[in-house]
């Protein structure tokens, strides 16, 4: 076993990544062991022995929801569930969420991206991140449970309110985030309770509705539900939007080859996220002694994966930091793997190769020609204006 480098912190200067994944695939920091390499980032994510679980708990430790009523409905959500809970707690989300349904709401989604570019002000200096990436896929949200358009721009304040402070741990935002929790559960049961009245459809409430009655869910775990469909449609997909977006406009030459082949879209979608990913780190927990590779992982530790370096590693990718069309489509790791793959992986995909679609067929002389604002932690990425000319 090689010996393992120790460092006191990753940080996430790519350089300073690069010059670390050349010499060894795994480092060790103050929180843990860090993955610098794709293979083992990819068998850490998808490892039998490591939890996700913890991880959403962790989070909350970091931002200060550590008691109270608040954190003890958290504790029992599908983000910190382990073992036969989650797996029950996933089915319902499941038969929601699978690649089959997704597929035959294509038209619809694309029919929401059509309306909100139609929308925007001015063609000449768009403002992508409000006027389209946080539209979509709020709207999006809105079609699957049925709720009207107009609700479309709490639903998103929700959700960021609620997992930005989380995802960045911005503990200056603590009690934000555990108000738009609280909102974010009386909204979902509210909508629950209407759609009860009204009578039920074919649409996800429904369905959630359906399977409760069924004995699939008790009553709270239909809120639950609710509550991470609401969650898992919209923040990280706005974001990653924002990311693909601007990753294709700020080179022509990207946006060009799209426009001239649209077939490209999806692997245009993916380098996109590979170079630019919303997550720049997952993290597992160990509460048992394993081995990852060959290297002991002991009992009560905490293993990290640099998404941001193991989409980079030239073991996998040939020239790893050049944006290439011929990579097919490769798999992202920040969507996860096995037990814990992102459920919502179909529908933000679909999104995001919708929105470059239609703007690549509308306007292909796209660019950006203003401002393209990002805050990189080492965790997340959050995009917060992305500004182009349409014409």
């Amino acid at each position: 076993m090689a010996h393992v480098l120790q460092i006191d912190e990753i940080g996430e200067d790519e350089a300073r990544l690069a010059a670390l994944r050349q010499d060894t695939a795994l480092v060790q920091s103050a929180r843990g062991l860090e993955v610098l390499r794709y293979r083992p980032a990819l068998e850490t994510i998808e490892h039998k022995d490591l939890q996700k679980g913890a991880s959403f708990q962790r989070r909350l430790d970091e931002i200060g929801i550590t008691d109270g009523e608040e954190r003890a409905v958290w504790e029992r959500m599908l983000v910190t569930a382990e073992g036969e809970r989650r797996r029950h707690l996933r089915l319902p989300l499941t038969a929601l969420l699978r690649g089959p349904h997704i597929a035959r709401l294509r038209q619809d989604i694309r029919q929401i991206v059509d309306d909100a570019i139609d929308e925007i002000e001015d063609l000449s200096d768009a403002n992508l991140m409000a006027e389209l990436a946080w539209k979509v896929p709020s709207r999006v949200y809105c079609h699957l449970v049925s709720a009207p358009f107009e609700q479309a721009e709490h639903a998103a304040h929700l959700s960021d309110s609620t997992l930005a402070p989380i995802l960045t741990s911005n503990r200056a935002r603590r009690q934000e985030s555990i108000d738009a929790f609280v909102a974010t559960y009386d909204f979902v049961a509210g909508h629950l309770a209407e759609r009860r009245r009204k009578g039920l459809g074919d649409d996800f409430t429904s369905i959630m509705i359906r399977q409760q009655m069924e004995g699939r869910q008790s009553e709270e775990e239909m809120i639950f539900e609710g509550i991470a469909l609401l969650q898992a449609s919209i923040d990280n997909t706005v974001h990653q939007i924002g990311l693909v977006l601007g990753t294709l406009l700020e080179v022509p030459d990207r946006w060009r080859a799209l426009h001239d082949d649209l077939s490209l879209v999806p692997a245009g979608v993916e380098e996109a996220m590979r170079i630019n990913p919303r997550f720049g780190t997952v993290f597992r927990y160990a509460p048992a002694a394993t081995l990852l590779g060959d290297h002991p992982v002991p009992a009560d530790s905490w293993v990290f994966v640099s998404v941001r370096s193991a989409n980079l590693d030239p073991a996998q990718f040939d020239d790893p930091t050049a944006f290439r069309l011929d990579r097919g489509t490769k798999r992202a790791l920040q969507f996860g793997g096995g037990p814990y793959s992102c459920l919502g992986q179909v529908m933000a995909r679909t999104e995001a190769h919708e929105v470059v679609s239609a703007l690549c067929q509308r306007f292909p002389q796209a660019r950006i020609d203003g401002t393209w604002s990002r805050a990189v932690s080492n965790a997340v990425t959050e995009t917060s204006r992305l500004r182009a000319s349409l014409v």
